[in-house]
């Protein structure tokens, strides 16, 4: 069965990437890959949000 998409694991994403941490890093804090991580910031750039409407 496929993980299912938690909005929270995205803000932990972005918070992490926001305090200066590489994608690997945050891959690791986490516990889930670093294409994962790669794939959440690409869905968050293409979206109208910006880090600061967090």
């Amino acid at each position: 069965m496929a993980n299912k998409f938690d909005p929270m694991d995205l803000k932990q994403i972005l918070t992490l990437h926001l305090d200066g941490y590489s994608n690997r890093k945050i891959g690791s804090v986490l516990g889930i890959s670093r294409n994962t991580v790669n794939t959440y910031m690409q869905l968050f750039a293409s979206s109208d949000y910006s880090f600061q409407d967090l």
